[in-house]
């Protein structure tokens, strides 16, 4: 693997060209129409619209404000609308950022606490009338974050995130036999409760420390980006549950060759629940002060570890990271009147990458440290593949990546499509 890596990073550098960026001021905006794939939710499609102030053009690539609307369905039934914003001018001296998102699935993925510990039988999935990992999801999301300077590059940060779950079985009219899921399983046998068995809402209030000397905010070529924060839960809607989470996050950009040419990236994470009772709906919620992702789940999928199983690994604590090189190809422009590019600034790049993580702290096992269960619970994940980003005048991009997991059990070969960086 790690040869191959080499190798295929040596390939890409071998066909990076240098070029200067376009300086761009004023309102640039984007509407493009989204097309993806996913081996849990099949082919997506919508239309997404991003919208850029970049003011006098003085601290292009950075931007003044920046708004995205997307709509978007997948042909198995999940349908999200999202709607976000980023600001360091709305407030003088302030970074906002801020998000509201809805997202229906009627056949979403449940794969059990605690990744290989609970094995999943592809026989059950989806097939002959069984779709016995899977159950009915509705989700809201609100959230609004602040962020202000302490000191050269350090931050404070707050905010609050709303959530909101309506889960059930599944509906009869897609074929599928209703009572027979792992989900009634665990309903039945007391994993998951009768007080969060339909769903709840939380008020999360989050606060921390940002450090931040990213030479870009999209796409950086050097410099660290770290988090580290509290979310407090306190049970204000009365459901039972209240709990204290402890995240951080470290990135790195190391520029390699002038002119972001190439660009070695890493993420590292790690995320807990130090006190309370979450309820099974919140486990898979990744927290993050910037909000870059209306929906961020894992531990799996695109999110955390690209290609396996959606939502593959829940816990109360898990780690994570992903390691990646970006190779700038080559500049074009698109001089046409073509969906109003004309223009703008475009290059390709690729990333080869790696990710890998982990299960931490087991949910509701059950097992003792250092059992054959607990082992499994723990065990090691990863997945390798590479990408090619469309980016549009350094801040819009265009995302296409292959992924392939490390286990069998983990999932299959996955075709990834999407916006932005993964970090």
């Amino acid at each position: 693997m790690k040869k191959l890596y080499v190798v295929i990073t040596l390939l890409l550098l071998s066909l990076a060209l240098a070029a200067q960026d376009k300086v761009k001021r004023g309102l640039n905006s984007v509407p493009y129409p989204v097309i993806g794939y996913s081996d849990d939710l099949g082919i997506q499609y919508g239309l997404n619209y991003t919208i850029f102030d970049y003011g006098d053009g003085s601290i292009y690539p950075n931007y003044r404000h920046k708004a995205v609307m997307e709509f978007s369905r997948y042909t198995r039934g999940q349908t999200g609308i999202k709607l976000t914003y980023q600001s360091a001018y709305l407030i003088p001296g302030i970074r906002v950022s801020a998000a509201i998102a809805y997202n229906m699935n009627p056949m979403y993925h449940f794969y059990g606490f605690n990744g290989s510990a609970t094995p999943v039988n592809r026989s059950l999935d989806r097939k002959e009338g069984v779709a016995f990992y899977d159950i009915d999801r509705k989700f809201v999301r609100a959230v609004t974050t602040f962020q202000g300077p302490l000191a050269d590059g350090l931050d404070w940060a707050a905010g609050v995130n709303f959530l909101s779950y309506k889960v059930g079985t599944l509906n009869p009219k897609y074929g599928y036999d209703t009572q027979y899921s792992l989900y009634n399983n665990y309903v039945s046998s007391g994993m998951i409760r009768p007080d969060e068995a339909g769903g709840g809402k939380a008020l999360e209030f989050n606060a921390g420390l940002v450090y931040d000397s990213r030479n870009y905010t999209t796409i950086p070529s050097k410099g660290i980006w770290t988090e580290l924060y509290f979310t407090f839960a306190p049970d204000v809607f009365k459901t039972g549950h209240s709990y204290t989470r402890l995240s951080a996050h470290f990135r790195h950009y190391l520029g390699i060759l002038d002119n972001d040419r190439l660009t070695f990236a890493y993420h590292l994470a790690y995320q807990e629940i130090i006190s309370g009772d979450p309820p099974f709906y919140i486990l898979q919620n990744i927290t993050s002060l910037v909000v870059n992702r209306t929906v961020n789940e894992g531990l799996g999928n695109k999110n955390t570890i690209r290609g396996t199983l959606y939502n593959r690994f829940i816990g109360k604590g898990y780690v994570w990271g992903n390691f990646e090189t970006r190779v700038k190809l080559f500049n074009f422009g698109i001089p046409t009147h073509l969906f109003s590019l004309e223009n703008q600034d475009f290059y390709l790049a690729a990333n080869p990458f790696f990710d890998c993580g982990a299960i931490v702290s087991p949910y509701r096992l059950g097992a003792e440290r250092g059992s054959e269960l607990y082992r499994q619970a723990t065990k090691f994940h990863g997945s390798y593949g590479a990408g090619l980003k469309l980016v549009m005048n350094r801040n819009f991009v265009m995302s296409f990546e292959m992924a392939r997991p490390i286990i069998r059990d983990d999932g299959r070969f996955a075709l990834i499509m999407g916006t932005n960086y993964l970090f």
